[in-house]
């Protein structure tokens, strides 16, 4: 007994400062009924707490370095959760965080009852804020405090008036029905679900939102579920002001905002829809629940990932059980398992559709557990950071040998990445072609991919001191993708009846660039432009027969394949008058950032080919496009290669300066 009393002492010595503050109330309020005295001692510890906590912040620069090494040896083992000691004592959860520290203080002084008790009534009138007693009995002051800094937890949208079984607006069959064919005809386009775990009995239970998506999502693709689909549609646009104005918050939400997106329909003009505020309201509940954070221990990151984390960017498998609602469930079961990578592929859905950075999920999970997970997880490794553009601000013109050595080292970087995506996920999610040595993408993600490289393209194409070199290869590069978006497009029409409206946006992006890069001011004859315009003439018709079918999609698709169809009939007039570029088009040096004057430029010895009859681009390969507009001379070497693309484009809401914009 008296050596167990001498550890114990020995223990608490070794704590300081916050934690042996915490320490303090969690003791105290071990202690049965106490009394007036101990009461005001733990009132005293709680005011020092709030006074250390005003310290943490004045120090917080030195607590975030000396935590970055704690850290490095603490996570040497990544399966010790959060609680352990390891016997550094300045460590601390949530100590970035003043308002989640005070929060997390309130676990040890509330009961889980009580927790869940409070949870409960802010369920039920999630608008009204509790009010302060107006007096000065002490106790009902500190009750008052103690249920206003619980920690943030899961608010479910539940209720009679909610589920649209409930409202009879849909039976449990019909909801099955309509599951089972989300799951096989849309899920593809639409990552984040985990279809063993978001069955309809699972997501009714969780978020009437969400429940409600699916099925409207999955009725807008049936010929004869046109009725069900409006029924379904307006609860769904009711439920979503319901979770905003009464500030619901799960995962199912979230999921249930991104599901919304890609099929929403389009508004009065260009951008008049809720896409932003839908996204935007799923990255503020996101965060709220800590979805950003690694769970730990982990089974989706490595042990080196996992020691570079400090532990303001993780949060314990048991806390995030706590957080949506599992308390019950075991963090180490399957179950427990699914629940906690459910978490993480919400984030990285997330990210991936609000164009998010990649490097803020620290590197590549290990989502081996459901092969729908390798096209969302290509998708997210394509959207890290190239960094063309320093590279393009970094330089300075001095001579021909550094201008030319500049342009081999972007191109090798923007080629090498593109490869190395290729050679990892081509065999992860493509299907095969050739023994072991070709696959092809499904459609999708030819399109995201093609897109993104295209807006690669266009940023260095634009950039006001890229090399003059890279500005050439890149524009005929960038054609070559544009071309290849929309080939992709019309190549696989079958498989995409269910394409996404920020698809549908990549797709007209391409052609608006396939219109200015086919054509340049000195050379109006290019042998391309009549073969460009035929291809999004076809990629018109695609979007056009896709966005009405069924009948009552009223898709976004239509709107922008009559509005090619209209570029295309004014890119052909405007053909029919000769431009030449003249003294006031043409870009002084001091617009390129103050470099100098250009180089002078030496003339190809070649002339491009021109053929009798347009070429079929839509029936050609990827390679086969590239090999004909190298073949055409589009590398622009004729051209004058300092006139701005921006005075090529006759379509005021597109420029492809601008290209990263639309990457979704």
């Amino acid at each position: 007994m008296l050596a167990g009393r001498k550890e114990s002492k020995s223990t608490n010595l070794k704590r300081k400062g916050l934690e042996k503050a915490l320490h303090q109330i969690e003791q105290a309020i071990k202690r049965p009924k106490p009394d007036a005295s101990e009461s005001d001692a733990a009132q005293n510890i709680i005011s020092s707490l709030q006074d250390l906590l005003n310290r943490t912040q004045d120090n917080q620069l030195y607590s975030e370095t000396e935590e970055l090494s704690e850290d490095a040896d603490r996570l040497h083992n990544p399966h010790s959760p959060h609680g352990v000691d390891t016997g550094d004592s300045l460590s601390l959860d949530d100590a970035e965080n003043p308002l989640q520290l005070l929060a997390r203080a309130s676990d040890l002084q509330l009961p889980p009852a009580e927790v869940r008790s409070f949870h409960g009534r802010r369920t039920l009138e999630p608008s009204q804020p509790a009010a302060i007693p107006q007096n000065n009995n002490a106790e009902d002051d500190s009750s008052t405090a103690k249920l206003f800094f619980v920690p943030v937890k899961a608010n479910l949208d539940l209720g009679p008036d909610m589920d649209p079984i409930e409202l009879g607006l849909v039976t449990p069959d019909e909801a099955e029905s309509l599951f089972t064919f989300f799951y096989q005809d849309l899920a593809h386009t639409r990552w984040g679900l985990d279809p063993v775990i978001h069955t309809a009995s699972f997501v009714r239970s969780q978020s009437a939102f969400l429940f409600t998506s699916i099925m409207a999502a999955a009725a807008l693709f049936l010929p004869s579920a046109a009725a069900l689909s409006k029924r379904l549609s307006r609860h769904c646009k009711s439920l979503a002001q319901m979770v905003i104005t009464k500030r619901f918050r799960s995962v199912e939400i979230v999921l249930a905002f991104m599901v919304n997106v890609p099929w929403m329909a389009h508004g009065n003009y260009l951008g008049d829809d809720d896409t932003c505020s839908y996204i935007a309201m799923a990255l503020t509940i996101a965060l709220d629940l800590s979805l950003n954070k690694i769970v730990l221990p982990s089974t989706s990151f490595d042990n080196g990932v996992i020691r570079r984390l400090s532990k303001a960017e993780c949060i314990d498998a048991k806390r995030a059980m706590h957080m949506d609602g599992f308390d019950n469930v075991d963090p180490n079961s399957e179950w427990g398992q699914r629940l906690l990578r459910r978490r993480e592929r919400t984030w990285i859905a997330l990210f991936v559709l609000e164009r998010g950075s990649w490097e803020k999920l620290h590197g590549s999970p290990n989502f081996s557990h459901h092969a729908r997970d390798g096209p969302m997880n290509s998708m997210a490794a394509l959207r890290r950071n190239l960094k063309v553009k320093s590279s393009c601000d970094n330089y300075q013109v001095t001579d021909a040998g550094s201008e030319a050595a500049q342009s081999f080292r972007i191109k090798t970087m923007i080629e090498s990445f593109y490869d190395r995506w290729y050679e990892t996920w081509g065999p992860a999610i493509g299907e095969e072609l050739t023994q072991g040595k070709a696959y092809s993408l499904p459609p999708y993600v030819e399109i995201l991919v093609t897109h993104t490289r295209l807006s690669t393209y266009g940023g260095v194409i634009n950039h006001p001191t890229a090399p003059l070199e890279v500005k050439r290869f890149f524009r005929a590069a960038g054609l070559s993708s544009a071309l290849n978006v929309m080939r992709a497009a019309i190549q696989g029409e079958s498989r995409l009846k269910s394409m996404p409206n920020n698809t549908v946006i990549m797709i007209a992006f391409a052609a608006c660039s396939a219109l200015s890069l086919s054509v340049v001011p000195t050379d109006t004859r290019s042998s391309l432009a009549p073969s460009v315009r035929n291809l999004i003439e076809e990629t018109a018709g695609v979007l056009e027969r896709i966005g009405a079918t069924p009948s009552h999609r009223n898709g976004a698709s239509v709107l922008y394949g009559r509005y090619l169809r209209q570029l295309v009939r004014r890119g052909s007039e405007n053909q029919s008058v000769p431009r030449m570029p003249t003294e006031a088009n043409l870009r002084s040096p001091s617009a390129f950032g103050g470099c100098g004057a250009l180089p002078p430029m030496s003339q190809p010895s070649f002339s491009p080919l021109f053929w009798s009859e347009p070429l079929q681009f839509s029936a050609m390969s990827d390679g086969q496009i590239i090999d004909a507009v190298n073949r055409a001379g589009i590398t622009f070497g004729t051209g004058v290669p300092d006139v701005p693309l921006d005075d090529l484009m006759s379509w005021d809401w597109l420029d492809i300066g601008n290209a990263t914009d639309f990457g979704f």
